[in-house]
């Protein structure tokens, strides 16, 4: 029995692939957190570039961040580092210094797998691992590349506690400039049109003038920053890996809203985020297509994979097309979305 007076401990999961600058830049951030109870775990998808050593100097003290967003300290370093190996990841058993959520500020268990599972297995390993080691009350996923607001965390428990259904949030998502603190939104909650399957990410690229301020029940939640409650994962398992990357966390909050879970947005929760829609490399825009025609396929009704299709081969595949083909005059972008489409009819069909 959980105790309901004590603040809720979360198990931060960040995962890194490829991307050591990213991810020392995302820690500095989350080490100056105003929030207590948490556990850091930082997944690494079998990099193939000096992540690992490099994020080791970080840990030492030996790497400094270079920053506009969060000022770089000596003070909690050395961070604590329990590495673990993906065979053994299960077997292990954690000191009980490590776990302890006043202890914080200087730890960090460091997953490291042995392929690149993907963002929805990568992630999933982690969060096994949480769950049953560790067993939190949340469950927070992190890109790494964003850069956190030091009330973050602390603002979107707020949230969390308001209502016993609610399952994820999110917080409003600023658009990562290096040069100055960014207030251009990137993500305020997601909507999701369930006749043409398309998602639509709420605030994108607009100047934060105080309308994005509402707190709000929405459709989905961002997979750049979630935070996810424990019950929920127990009741609905966690992510579909057949996603690999992309639509696994629209597919996760609907599946929750089947289930009587809201998605709520959380404004007063702040990060910034590097990732942008038109920055997709070849690979990312196959599995978004790909996993749209997934998505219909678990989650649509007939009616709505019908209309989802008019909308898409009457109007959205050619939208894309002429922007990789003309646009962009990008050949390996082209074939990688015809072979997203391909692919994605092959499920649709299945």
């Amino acid at each position: 029995m959980r105790d309901k007076h004590r603040d809720p401990t979360v198990a931060i999961i960040i995962l890194n692939w490829n991307g050591w600058e990213n991810s020392i830049e995302c820690l500095e951030s989350i080490y100056k957190v105003d929030y207590p109870h948490y556990h850091l775990i930082l997944v690494d998808n079998a990099s193939k570039d000096d992540s690992i050593e490099k994020i080791r100097e970080y840990c030492r003290g030996d790497l400094k961040t270079n920053s506009n967003y969060v000022e770089y300290t000596q003070q909690n370093k050395p961070i604590f580092v329990k590495e673990v190996d993906y065979n053994e990841l299960m077997q292990i058993e954690l000191e009980k210094a490590f776990i302890n959520s006043s202890n914080h500020e200087n730890n960090l268990l460091f997953i490291k797998n042995d392929i690149n599972y993907g963002f929805a297995e990568g992630n999933n390993i982690a969060i096994r691992f949480a769950m049953k080691k560790l067993n939190p009350d949340y469950v927070l996923l992190l890109n790494n590349d964003t850069v956190v607001d030091n009330n973050f965390l602390k603002e979107l428990m707020v949230v969390a506690k308001k209502r016993d259904n609610i399952g994820f949030i999110g917080p409003k998502i600023y658009f990562y400039t290096p040069d100055e603190i960014s207030k251009i939104v990137t993500f305020a909650g997601g909507e999701l049109n369930r006749t043409s399957c398309q998602p639509h990410p709420i605030g994108a690229d607009q100047i934060d003038d105080g309308k994005f301020d509402l707190e709000k029940k929405v459709d989905y939640v961002e997979g750049s920053c979630l935070l996810i409650k424990n019950e929920l994962i127990k009741e609905l398992g966690i992510f579909d890996p057949e996603y690999f990357t992309y639509w696994e966390e629209i597919d996760w909050c609907i599946r929750g809203q089947k289930a009587g879970y809201d998605s709520v947005y959380a404004p007063k929760a702040v990060i910034w985020h590097k990732g942008r829609a038109s920055d997709l490399s070849a690979n990312s825009i196959y599995y978004m297509i790909k996993n749209r025609f997934l998505f219909m396929k678990k989650n649509s009704q007939k009616t709505q994979i019908l209309t989802s299709s008019l909308y898409y081969f009457g109007y959205y595949f050619w939208i894309i097309l002429l922007s990789v083909a003309l646009l962009h005059k990008d050949d390996s972008k082209q074939r990688s979305f015809l072979k997203g489409t391909y692919d994605g009819l092959k499920i649709l069909i299945r």
